[in-house]
């Protein structure tokens, strides 16, 4: 570089988006506007409705395995001979009866 050159220049870049104002930019706007918000609405109920095929299916097979769960104490548990009894110490401090 020599000392009588200038130095060089930096490249300014002023290119923006000029969004016009009139009414075909407007209309324009409005139609991508009502597109975005129809597809996002297909979106969510596509959504829900997977989200609730997945939860139904999760429920349908936590029930059936509840249901075998409950059916299986009473096929291999109950041999009767299984005597339900309750214990009463005979000197409780809450006993409200009056001795005999």
């Amino acid at each position: 570089m020599h000392n009588d050159e200038p130095p060089p220049r930096r490249a300014a870049y002023d290119r923006q988006i000029r969004v016009g104002s009139g009414w075909f930019s407007r209309l324009l706007a409005v139609i991508v506007g009502a597109i975005v918000l129809v597809g996002a609405a297909m979106l969510s109920v596509i959504l829900l409705a997977v989200l609730f095929a997945v939860s139904a299916i999760v429920a349908g097979y936590l029930w059936w395995k509840v249901r075998a769960l409950r059916r299986q104490p009473r096929v291999f548990g109950d041999d009767g001979q299984t005597v339900d009894v309750e214990v009463i110490d005979k000197d409780s401090p809450g006993d409200d009866f009056p001795h005999r």
